[in-house]
């Protein structure tokens, strides 16, 4: 009598001499079940906002509930690592950013429960989230180049804020430290608010963050925008030269994309692939993601795998040049 497993091994060998591979036959039927989408980060932030819309507009081509799931803490290594380990069928997936891979493994070693170019496969980039440099308003700067010359006047007096070790604001700031040749004092926050009431209050004087998190304390004139600290100007504020076109070369953007368990059939990666690059395609989505603070920015696997390596060596060698530990 034939079992179970001889009847789907002779499924697949017949679906093989048809020319078909059985991966491509589950490619074709992904998802027939919910998907969990990990956001390693607490809900109402950037991640869990981003991934929110992505879970959504999923949803509904799919037809099939994409499900956010909060898995906070450690600076985002305890969702990574859930999903590291979880089945590699394309139902349990990830959005990370520099963070939660790239940062937190090259700060810590021998205590980083996973490798991202080793444990994860990189299915799409969704966006970025450019930063800001902002400065109170008791800071005699209105461009970096002032900033720069008043930071050199006052070795070891200027403090700059981050939302957490191995951020995007406290590497971007320290890029800063490294390209200027300055030497302001990193003091850590548990978060943005935090950070941001310490720049109000002057216990820290800089501070580089996302424009949803600093505009309104800019808007109601409480800080001063000395510049935008990314590749290129951030549309919400096109008048706002970059960091590089003042003549300080920095740049570093948080980037936001899809991962998945390193061994999820290709296949399924390039389907997944191809309905994100569908579903956030659009005005009216590009839209809804700068009202969150973000740049669409969407593409093949191949150039988010590109773009992985090259930012977790660039940040290798920040770490290295700024001689950043976690102590």
């Amino acid at each position: 009598m034939l079992n179970r497993r001889t009847l789907l091994t002779a499924a697949a060998a017949a679906m093989m001499i048809g020319g078909v591979s059985a991966t491509a036959a589950f490619a074709a039927d992904y998802p027939s079940k919910p998907v969990k989408l990990v956001v390693p980060y607490p809900p109402g932030g950037p991640t869990d906002l981003v991934g929110r819309l992505v879970a959504q507009r999923l949803s509904d081509l799919w037809k099939q509930p994409v499900v956010v799931e909060n898995k906070a803490g450690a600076s985002g290594t305890i969702g990574s690592d859930y999903v590291a380990r979880a089945e590699a069928d394309g139902y349990t997936l990830i959005l990370g950013n520099n963070a939660s891979h790239g940062a937190y493994e090259l700060l810590n070693p021998s205590s980083a429960p996973y490798h991202t170019l080793v444990d994860f496969a990189p299915v799409s980039l969704v966006g970025i989230a450019p930063l800001v440099m902002i400065v109170n308003t008791q800071v005699p700067a209105a461009n970096i180049n002032e900033f720069v010359a008043w930071v050199k006047a006052n070795p070891g007096k200027v403090n700059y804020a981050s939302a957490a070790i191995g951020s995007a604001p406290h590497l971007a700031s320290e890029l800063l430290n490294v390209t200027a040749g300055l030497d302001m004092t990193h003091i850590p926050f548990n978060g943005t608010a935090p950070a941001m009431q310490a720049l109000l209050s002057n216990s820290v004087q800089v501070y580089m963050g996302g424009v949803s998190s600093v505009m309104p304390q800019v808007d109601a004139g409480k800080a001063k925008l000395i510049g935008a600290a990314s590749s290129e100007r951030v549309s919400a504020l096109p008048d706002l030269p970059t960091l590089k076109e003042q003549g300080v070369d920095v740049a570093y953007d948080s980037w936001y994309g899809l991962l998945a368990p390193a061994k999820v059939p290709a296949d399924i990666l390039d389907k997944i692939n191809a309905d994100v690059n569908k579903v956030l395609d659009g005005d009216d989505v590009k839209a809804d993601m700068a009202k969150l603070g973000f740049e669409r920015r969407l593409g093949t696997r191949d150039a988010f795998k590109t773009m992985l390596e090259n930012e977790v060596a660039r940040t290798k060698k920040l770490i290295e040049d700024a001689k950043i530990e976690v102590k």
